[in-house]
């Protein structure tokens, strides 16, 4: 009787520890094949296994060059630095690429609040239309953030903007090219300026800031070329102008991503010219692109303003945590400045693109 009251005592023992040991500690699940995912155990959620993943919507206008790569790789790395310390095991990113279609856009942002994502990030195609996303979103409760292009003015704002000064950006580029041309003794004949979108923030920023840097050298833009961001588009208006305007011998470009076609236009005139020698057409532009590096390292332009793609996903990483907590920001709308990139220093700073050459 006494064997059998003991085996009784052991078996309810060795039970009760087994059972203790599971309820101590939940089991780790990894999301990740061949790392321990688990977040912080004072920050675990008791629900399902994802409770403890990031997940972040991306709508892209579009997604076709080394910008907007270098864009999404810095953004991404930021938020792996960052996610565990915030008790996150890994951030789940889904990109749509809307192809420069707002409709499109908005239907892809529409998608991303039905999935329920934690966060809605948008490179907007239109400031205009993005507004009734904005809207939806917050109505759904889910933050949103505008990348790099801000909302108009006139349209509901976001949780957060996120981007470059760009008005800054092409002031600063334009003073230090205007700067350039003095220093060398040259004076602007004409100015053409190829702009972008004028659906675009960006694009309308930068034209402001090319106007007062040449007011404050007393200059002014003579002919402005419309782009809409295609090069396309752009080599056939840029055609047109050099033709009313061949003794123009300045050109100022919205992004690095155009001056192929500006290249074209020039080479049919013999007027492909690099710095140093007579004839030079003096080229600023913008954003710091692989070709824009090439051609500023060959002379052919002179200067760029570059983009800040890690002090950009900095304060992305900085504040969005803050918005999934439920909280509002006191500052919404957050830039950092360009860095001028010239000849001098072309070789000797980490610009984004030389991971892209």
């Amino acid at each position: 009787m006494k064997k059998i009251i003991g085996l009784v005592l052991v078996v309810a023992m060795s039970v009760f520890l087994f059972s203790g040991c599971g309820s101590a500690k939940p089991a780790e699940v990894s999301t990740d094949p061949g790392t321990s995912s688990a977040p912080p155990a004072a920050t675990q959620s008791a629900g399902t296994a994802k409770d403890d993943v990031l997940t972040i919507g991306f709508s892209w206008s579009h997604k076709n060059d080394s910008l907007f790569y270098g864009m999404a790789d810095t953004l991404k790395e930021a938020m792996d630095a960052t996610c565990k310390e915030k008790g996150y095991s890994k951030v789940e990113w889904t990109d749509a690429i809307a192809d420069d279609n707002a409709e499109t856009q908005a239907n892809d942002i529409q998608d991303f609040i039905s999935r329920g994502v934690d966060l809605i990030c948008v490179y907007a195609f239109d400031s205009v239309a993005i507004g009734s996303s904005i809207d939806a979103a917050q109505a759904a409760g889910i933050p949103i953030v505008l990348y790099d292009r801000a909302a108009d003015t006139n349209v509901t704002q976001p949780d957060l903007f996120v981007g470059l000064d760009t008005t800054a950006q092409a002031y600063d580029a334009g003073k230090a090219f205007f700067q350039m041309m003095k220093d060398a003794g040259e004076k602007p004949t004409k100015i053409i300026s190829i702009i972008g979108s004028l659906s675009d923030q960006n694009a309308l920023n930068r034209i402001k800031g090319f106007k007062k840097a040449a007011g404050e050298f007393g200059c002014t833009i003579d002919v402005e070329v419309p782009s809409n961001w295609n090069s396309d588009e752009a080599l056939a208006n840029f055609t047109t102008a050099w033709q009313a305007n061949p003794d123009s011998n300045c050109a100022l470009i919205a992004s690095d991503f155009i001056i192929t076609s500006v290249q074209s236009v020039l080479e049919a005139n013999n007027a492909w010219i690099p710095n140093g020698q007579k004839g030079h057409v003096w080229i600023c532009s913008q954003d710091g692109f692989p070709v824009g590096l090439q051609y500023i390292r060959d002379g052919y332009m002179d200067v760029s303003g570059v983009y800040n793609l890690e002090g950009m996903a900095k304060l992305f990483s900085d504040n969005v945590y803050d918005l999934l907590k439920g909280k509002t920001l006191e500052n919404k709308y957050q830039t950092v400045g360009a860095t001028i990139m010239t000849k001098e220093n072309v070789d000797t700073q980490d610009w984004w693109a030389k991971a892209y050459e």
